[in-house]
């Protein structure tokens, strides 16, 4: 850059009247050569006036702005050098697409009501004001807010000085230390707050009127990670305040925003009498991750977005530690492979996944890699190097980084060297195999004798020869028990020798490794006794199953065979292995749902989830483990469309129940209750369902409800519930959810595709180009189509192309192809 940013203070204004705002900005710029003209980033604003000041002489600028590149140019007549000052007037909309400045609407006792906030990330500061907006474009910033005096204005600092203006109020806040432009934060609303400190920071939690009483749970947790985190990197939280700020409608799940975290209100409210204790841990996580930003993204930022996934794998890496601390009992490391390596897994299996670190080269693109790879794939590769060099090195090869790069920006690399030089392993090239090329290995064992013959290959689903390339360092654990050994595994194959006496081993012993095992016949026989035993840790339990039904949908294992080894776990007693067991019968008897076979498959799945409902009972008990709560619904929703008959007779006799007293069901079980009831309800039911919707009071309860209505047999009254969600009573934040619902209901598949079909441009409309809400719509489609419909869903997407899908779309069709060939392989198998 020729010209870079050192400060910039901005003033701004929101109009409500008509979704506008007024702007004002003086950048103080470095020129480093001889400049005439000045570039920067800018879209949908209008400029109103701009003039450059170098050396005390002022000339007027002409400006001009391109709209597909996203730019202002600035021309002045006589060249400047050195420090100058760019001062621009600008105007903008409040849009009510959720990026940029943008309006949330909400209602409150009848009244509709409006509040201003942002989402900048990845790069969307441009739609604010004019700026360099680039995570390395780092300067500081000095902003006011003059809002209406009923109004609340926030930022990411604390306000220095309120100043009245007739009926308005001019708010300025503190200069921020250096940062990056997509961390900036406005806010201005009716804002209610719940305060606290720790030390001497501030910490707030901020709703919209009437709902701070549900912030005590996040305010006390906000506190207790703050500290938390400020010792185990060694360095304090840098800013004054922390803001966590509960946003109606937000299109990501939260944003770090320094000093002023926005969330989703479902993920920062807490309400004991009608929140799930799945909704508990979230908004646990979700705070921790964001907390652990404020170091690791904010303080030291990356370069480019090809490392965001640095920020972002190590936000859900440390969330997860760090909330394991606070509630051992939650089993979270547990749940974190069964959801994040599950995840991450199913995504990097396909040919059109893409490296961690990945090349990105424009703003839509940047959009396209919030997913699976960035977050969880990212987080299991930390968890990995953390298990190879030891907690303690990791450790201290963070706290080096993060002192060497305070308020700098880094790469990757950057951290590798910091944690290899502490711990003196070859870490950046053990990493690098993981991070530079797509997709992982499948690590095949022989046994013969106490000699173990491994081979590694690059697994995917869809297999050809061009895709099974690759070559990872592997750090191989193998254990029992306990861990026997380790080895780096960095070729096609090797061989080891196991210790005398050997009853058997685990491979990827602990599943800290990113990678599947598949077994020889005789070693599975071996492990199938052991698990029926207990005589292997309970991640171990989980993993080889999981291993072996992943190979069953590739075409290396028969289902039959996952049928058997599942016998095993009908004792079982860890929730992570129940769990996944559980999931995966039923995932195999809906892949079978309309053939002749499927009642074979549908006797092993009823036969092991009554096991679990019996063991459970329908009441939640004081002796109840947190991952009980989890299991139970599961397991009654799931038995309840299997037609189990007393689960229905159950689930009719609650419900009636709970529609003359709403109290009357735990909040874990209203949704599985209410989806049993649509299940083998009429349109009554649907009409009681959306009258329990529309008298909800909180976001969360909406959702249940919205949930149920997407279980109904009869197509007419899913086609209902589908219209319904496009209505103004939905939120556009809200609407991919029933359409995920209604695909993974076996009596969706017909109808779902012809309405995508026909309410796609309005579907464009209401979430808007861009939203990363549009993949999950897209995916979708993966779970209602089969191969033969491939060709007419390329013809669609050109026809109506939806930029940022573009990968997504590659995908869906891939698992298309991959769900067809396995409902083909399961037919010659039960034939």
């Amino acid at each position: 850059m020729k010209v870079f940013p050192v400060n910039y203070v901005l003033e701004f204004e929101p109009i409500f009247k008509n979704f506008t705002f007024i702007g004002k900005e003086i950048i103080t710029v470095e020129c480093k050569d001889s400049v005439n003209t000045i570039i920067m980033h800018c879209a949908e604003i209008k400029i109103k006036s701009c003039r450059v000041i170098n050396n005390d002489v002022i000339q007027k600028a002409v400006t001009k702005t391109d709209a597909n590149k996203e730019e202002l140019v600035i021309t002045i007549k006589n060249k400047i050098k050195g420090c100058a000052f760019i001062e621009i007037e600008f105007t903008g909309d409040l849009n009510d697409r959720l990026l940029g400045f943008y309006r949330s609407q909400y209602k409150q006792n009848g009244k509709t009501k409006y509040l201003a906030t942002t989402q900048f990330e990845a790069a969307d500061a441009r739609r604010a004001f004019p700026c360099w907006d680039e995570p390395e474009a780092k300067a500081t910033f000095e902003i006011s807010i003059i809002a209406e005096n009923k109004f609340t204005a926030i930022s990411n600092m604390p306000i220095m000085s309120k100043k009245r203006l007739k009926n308005k109020t001019l708010y300025k806040f503190a200069k921020t230390p250096i940062m990056s432009t997509y961390l900036i934060y406005l806010g201005v609303g009716e804002f209610e707050y719940l305060t606290g400190k720790i030390g001497k920071v501030q910490v707030r939690v901020i709703t919209t009127k009437g709902n701070k009483s549900k912030g005590k749970y996040s305010l006390e947790l906000g506190k207790k990670l703050l500290s938390s985190y400020e010792k185990y990197f060694g360095i304090k939280y840098p800013l004054p305040k922390l803001d966590l700020i509960a946003i109606p409608d937000f299109a990501a799940g939260a944003m770090e925003n320094w000093g002023a975290i926005t969330f989703r209100e479902t993920i920062l409210l807490y309400d004991p009498k009608t929140s799930s204790t799945r909704t508990k841990q979230y908004i646990a996580e979700v705070i921790s991750h964001e907390i652990a930003h404020q170091w690791f993204g904010n303080l030291v930022t990356m370069k480019w977005w090809n490392d965001l996934w640095l920020n972002e794998s190590f936000a859900t890496f440390m969330a997860t530690k760090f909330v394991d601390k606070f509630y051992p009992e939650w089993d979270l490391w547990n749940q974190f492979v069964d959801d994040a390596m599950n995840n991450a897994m199913a995504l990097d299996s396909l040919k059109n996944t893409h490296p961690i670190d990945v090349k990105v080269n424009s703003t839509s693109e940047i959009r396209e890699i919030f997913d699976a790879i960035s977050y969880d794939k990212g987080g299991c590769v930390l968890r990995m190097l953390e298990h190879y060099v030891g907690e303690s090195n990791f450790q201290k090869g963070l706290k080096k980084y993060l002192a060497g790069f305070k308020y700098k920006n880094a790469e990757g690399k950057d951290l590798w060297d910091a944690i290899g030089k502490i711990s003196k392993m070859p870490v950046r090239s053990m990493v690098q195999t993981w991070l530079k090329q797509p997709g992982f290995p499948v690590v095949e064992i022989e046994k013969r004798d106490s000699i173990l013959h491994l081979k590694q290959r690059r697994y995917v689903l869809e297999s050809d020869k061009k895709s099974t390339k690759g070559l990872w360092f592997i750090p191989l654990s193998i254990g029992l028990q306990n861990e026997l050994f380790q080895k780096l595994f960095t070729k096609k194959s090797m061989s080891v020798k196991l210790p005398k006496d050997n009853i058997g081993f685990v491979a990827n012993f602990g599943r800290k490794g990113f990678y599947r095992v598949k077994y020889d016949e005789g070693t599975l026989i071996d492990l199938k006794m052991l698990i029926d035993q207990k005589q292997i840790p309970a991640i171990d339990r989980w993993a080889i199953q999981n291993d072996l039904f992943s190979l069953c949908v590739s075409g290396d294992e028969t289902v039959r065979n996952y049928l058997d080894f599942s016998d095993a776990y009908y004792d079982e007693d860890s929730y992570l292995a129940t769990v996944n067991v559980a999931h995966n019968l039923t995932s195999l008897y809906f892949r079978a749902f309309d053939e002749d076979f499927s009642d074979q498959i549908k006797n092993y799945t009823v036969k092991y989830l009554k096991k679990i409902l019996h063991d459970l009972g329908w009441d939640p008990k004081k002796t109840d483990k947190h991952t009980d709560a989890l299991m139970r619904g599961f397991v009654i929703f799931t038995l309840g469309k299997l037609n189990d008959e007393e689960v229905t007779i159950e689930s009719e006799n609650r419900y009636k129940q709970f529609l003359k007293n709403q109290n009357s069901l735990p909040p874990d079980l209203v949704e599985p209750v209410c989806s049993v009831m649509a299940w083998n309800g009429n349109s009554k039911t649907h009409a009681e369902l959306t009258r329990l919707y529309r008298n909800a009071k909180t976001t969360e309860e909406k959702l249940r409800f919205l949930g149920a209505m997407c279980s109904f047999k009869d197509p007419k009254l899913l086609l209902k519930s589908l219209n319904f969600s496009q209505t103004s009573e939905v939120r556009s934040q809200n609407m991919q959810l029933p359409i995920m619902k209604v695909a993974g209901n076996p009596y969706g598949k017909k109808i779902l595709w012809p309405w995508l079909k026909n309410n796609w441009p309005k579907l464009s409309k209401k979430v808007g180009r861009g939203n990363p809400l549009f993949n999950r719509i897209v995916a979708s489609i993966s779970s209602i189509a089969d191969d033969s419909m491939e060709k007419e869903i390329r013809q669609f997407f050109k026809k109506n192309p939806t930029p940022g899908t573009e990968r997504t779309q590659e995908q869906t069709l891939e698992r298309i192809r991959i769900n067809s060939k396995f409902l083909r392989n399961m037919r010659k198998e039960f034939s």
